[in-house]
């Protein structure tokens, strides 16, 4: 898993259990009529000081190993529109049954939903409803790289 799929998966959960249009942030685009949802992923971490597992695989003459880190993403995600307290609720509920998660599974699952936060916002001298509210997502990253081996060599001891 990756960053970029990590956030698309997480734009698509958001979108098919609000029932509402879901875009990612900064795309250089029109923005969406209301009421819509926007996903900002802001970063991620490892979770364990160590990697899991280390895998290895044959690749020819060369062996790629990838470590298996746990990781957790961490988004922002705005609600736009009226009501958008109301239209972010359905993703806290959802976040506590694994069925609704399968769409993401198995390669994320939903660890911490924060409070949903009211948040409106001063523009062209009116108020506009938004709100925003965190998720928390994780998964494993398998991130490979290939490794020069000694395949066979000859030894030769010699006494002086």
């Amino acid at each position: 898993m990756n960053d970029r799929d990590a956030h698309s998966q997480v734009v698509r959960w958001v979108e098919t259990v609000t029932g509402i249009d879901t875009i990612k942030a900064y795309q250089s685009g029109p923005a969406p009529t209301t009421p819509y949802n926007m996903v900002n992923m802001l970063g991620s971490r490892d979770i364990r000081a160590h990697e899991q597992v280390i895998e290895f695989a044959d690749q020819g003459p060369d062996v790629k190993a990838s470590p298996v880190i746990e990781v957790e993403w961490s988004f922002s995600v705005h609600a736009y529109g009226s009501n958008p307290t109301d239209n972010l609720r359905g993703i806290r509920s959802a976040a506590k049954l694994s069925q609704v998660m399968e769409p993401m599974l198995p390669s994320l699952i939903v660890h911490e939903v924060s409070q949903i936060r009211h948040v409106p916002d001063w523009i062209n001298n009116q108020w506009q409803p938004r709100a925003q509210l965190d998720l928390f997502v994780r998964g494993l990253t398998r991130d490979g790289f290939l490794l020069d081996v000694i395949e066979q060599t000859e030894i030769n001891i010699e006494r002086v």
